[in-house]
């Protein structure tokens, strides 16, 4: 029995040192996830991370631009100047007495945009020509050489000059190779790897089969396909689209733009969604010689630029955006066109909320429910890429990848990183933001 009694205190013991180790692991993640700042548009209630042990109390600074009510939300009733964001101090509280960390209140406007959902077609053409294979090259005598392998390039190289001569596409790479007067020297070839530029020396070896000088490249310099305006600000015109980066299929490069734009574009067919198999969305481009829009930007958030004033968006209802915190798990709709060039609302269901800290393409795990937009694609396909996601009236994010294994569900990007990368940002005074002077 005594023996017994020890064992138990001992069991007792460990278990009470592991559940007090469970909770110190809680208290601290709970410190690392809760954000630095929150967000609060203007007029809007929040409600705040739920935690058992922590709470949040304003500090004492003579401001009364929020409050904190019983069931934690966060209330701005403040009157902004010059639509300027205002900012307010809190502390983050363990067991109501000691003071963790303080926390930042940014009030901001409440920003509008018009959600899209239309189809749009995709040109850009890269800085440099990049470099998505490498081969061998049979000279005239019929021995094989690996030139460029052999130098040291590699798949997803940028190749910027060559001997002191800059290169914008593809065909300049074989010009020159072909029209230099000694033509057994070898060439100074600058790279682009990784944001840093190196330099390399190879030889170009003269092809048995069509006679001219090679150095065992694949090369490419343009892209085209189909994905989904987002939003635009109907006022400044800058859009957003596709919520990730446009990267080169073969080395998975983000490409780093020279010139791009958008047309406009019409589904013509639907390759439809299997497991483990993507599906795809045809697309047929129209106005194909007035661009759409002006691509500025490629990141790997989303395409941003500006429409063409051509475009009237004159019936184009804008709606209020969901920042992060705003976002909840349930019921939401997509914007999407699978036809034509019909913009149609779909249900979705978003199962789970990425905490996120900083920029990330994949906020939220959402799932297509939808039975319709199930019959005719399947799920998620390449091409809805940007389709934006509205819940609560509100556009929140848009949809970015799909879940290979089951397309009907992917993920989605949260429309306050898409503003961001649009240079709408809520650090700074919104009407310099909006664009007016862009």
């Amino acid at each position: 029995m005594l023996l017994y009694r020890k064992n138990l205190k001992k069991i007792f013991s460990y278990t009470t040192l592991i559940i007090m180790i469970l909770c110190l692991i809680s208290i601290l993640s709970t410190i690392y996830s809760f954000p630095d700042e929150i967000n609060i548009i203007q007029g809007q209630n929040q409600k705040i991370p739920d935690s058992m042990v922590f709470t949040l109390r304003l500090n004492k600074d003579g401001k009364s631009n929020v409050e904190f009510k019983e069931n934690k939300i966060i209330s701005s009733f403040l009157s902004m100047k010059n639509n300027v964001p205002e900012t307010a101090k809190a502390n983050l509280i363990l067991l109501g007495m000691l003071p963790i960390k303080e926390v930042t209140l940014n009030i901001i406007p409440d920003i509008k945009v018009v959600p899209s959902g239309e189809s749009i077609g995709v040109r850009i053409e890269s800085k440099g020509v990049l470099i998505v294979g490498l081969s061998s090259i049979t000279d005239i005598k019929g021995k094989k050489f690996s030139p460029a392998a052999d130098a040291g390039f590699e798949v997803g190289d940028k190749i910027i000059e060559i001997d002191g001569n800059q290169v914008e596409k593809e065909r300049d790479i074989v010009d020159y190779l072909n029209n230099r007067l000694n033509k057994d020297d070898k060439i100074k070839v600058i790279v682009e790897r990784e944001g840093r530029k190196q330099d390399f020396s190879v030889k170009p070896i003269k092809c048995e089969a069509d006679n001219i000088y090679r150095i065992g490249l694949w090369v490419r310099n343009n892209i085209a396909g189909v994905g989904t305006l987002t939003f635009y600000d109907p006022k400044s015109r800058v859009f957003g689209a596709l919520g990730h980066g446009i990267t080169d299929i073969d080395s998975g490069v983000l490409i780093d733009i020279n010139s791009g734009r958008i047309v406009k574009s019409k589904i013509a067919s639907i390759q439809k969604a299997r497991k483990t198999t993507p599906g795809e969305l045809v697309g047929v481009f129209y106005d194909s010689e007035d661009a759409y829009g002006i691509i500025e930007k490629n990141t790997n958030y989303g395409i941003y630029g500006k429409l063409n004033k051509k475009y009237d968006s004159g019936s184009a209802v804008p709606v209020s955006v969901g920042l992060n915190n705003q976002i909840k798990e349930g019921p939401a709709k997509i914007l999407t066109t699978i036809e034509g060039n019909k913009v149609e609302e779909f249900d979705i269901e978003i199962q789970k909320i990425m905490n996120q800290r900083s920029l990330g393409s994949k906020s939220m795990i959402i799932k297509i429910t939808d039975k319709r937009l199930i019959e005719k694609t399947g799920g998620i396909v390449q091409g809805m890429s940007g389709s934006p996601i509205i819940q609560d009236d509100k556009l929140i994010g848009s949809v970015t990848h799909v879940l290979v294994n089951d397309p009907a569900r992917g993920f989605g990007i949260s429309i306050e990183w898409m503003l961001k990368e649009a240079g709408i940002d809520f650090e700074v005074p919104f009407a310099k933001a909006s664009g007016d002077q862009y």
